[in-house]
């Protein structure tokens, strides 16, 4: 029993690798998401619906949506910087 738990961690552990900060930023727009459909059902008329248009670039999910498509765009980033140096590593290696 006790291997089948540490097997599962290390096949979890090594899902997860690099693909951290892709889970937190999906986590970060799909709360985001929810916050506006929850502003979006509590609307009492189109009155509602157009004040929340005006404010929508100072939203707090505005904000946290932006948040987690920065963080996507930072790991991506990333990840093409190393992937970049560690294919010219290899390329010299063959030289």
């Amino acid at each position: 029993m006790i291997n089948k738990i540490i097997n599962f961690a290390k096949k979890a552990k090594d899902f997860l690798k690099n693909k951290k900060v892709y889970l937190a930023a999906t986590i970060i727009i799909l709360q985001a998401l929810l916050t506006y459909i929850e502003q979006l059902i509590s609307f009492n008329g189109l009155t509602d619906f157009i004040i929340w248009c005006k404010n929508l670039a100072s939203n707090e999910a505005t904000i946290h949506l932006l948040e987690g498509l920065g963080l996507f765009g930072l790991r991506t980033v990333i990840g093409n910087k190393t992937s970049d140096k560690n294919t010219d590593n290899k390329n010299e290696v063959k030289k």
